[in-house]
């Protein structure tokens, strides 16, 4: 079951692979703002060096220390936004294929890893399992009790499943609730990419500015 939740795993690590040539495109692109930033800035240092002519020297040094300030928060600015727009359509990309993974071989396998991690999760002496429609209908007692089998090995702790019955999630993936409603454990697709946003975002970043990770 191990190697089947990696393979769900690692399409996601392939997709984030894949933003290479994006990030190659995004790199073409800041580079060439960084060349207009730099003509910019020229013109500005023209009209700087003009103005400091009939201004103190320690002015100068002011509007030049705020120019540069101003270009830093810029540049930072248009970075993140950089950042975040790949990091969604990364988002989308993956959701997208893991989505088009139900109903093919294996699935089974990687909804029990998913079901496995949530129990691990809410800790719980029993719990209802719920996921969208074509979902369960892959949830059958078999894949409850090897889903208890493998918790039970992970924790030491028994938990109890059952499925929910005509009422299924919005969304992909596993929700488990612990009897009685207090707890919830949400496994589902766009909860774990929230849960790893940090992450595709460092490796976006090593994508795009570390060229140590392209050596």
């Amino acid at each position: 079951m191990e190697d089947s939740v990696n393979d769900a795993e690692a399409i996601i690590v392939g997709i984030l692979a894949d933003a290479d040539a994006e990030a190659a495109r995004i790199e073409a692109e800041a580079a060439a703002y960084a060349e207009q930033s730099a003509a910019r800035a020229a013109e500005q240092a023209s009209a700087i060096a003009r103005d400091a002519a009939t201004k103190s020297e320690s002015q100068a040094k002011a509007i030049l220390a705020d120019a540069a300030a101003k270009a830093a928060i810029e540049r930072r600015k248009r970075s993140l936004l950089l950042q975040e727009r790949l990091a969604g359509e990364i988002v989308e990309r993956a959701a997208r294929s893991i989505s088009g993974m139900i109903g093919q071989p294996g699935y089974k396998d990687v909804l029990r890893g998913w079901i496995t991690e949530a129990v691990i999760g809410l800790s719980a002496e029993s719990a209802a399992v719920n996921a969208s429609k074509d979902e369960l209908a892959l949830i059958d007692d078999a894949l409850l009790r090897d889903a208890e089998k493998a918790a039970l090995a992970a924790t030491g702790k028994v938990t109890s499943l059952h499925k929910v019955e005509g009422d299924p999630t919005v969304g992909q993936g596993a929700y488990l609730i612990a009897d009685g409603g207090r707890l919830a454990y949400d496994n589902r697709v766009a909860t774990r990419f929230v849960r790893n946003r940090a992450e595709i975002r460092k490796r976006i970043y090593t994508a795009l500015y570390d060229e140590g990770s392209r050596t």
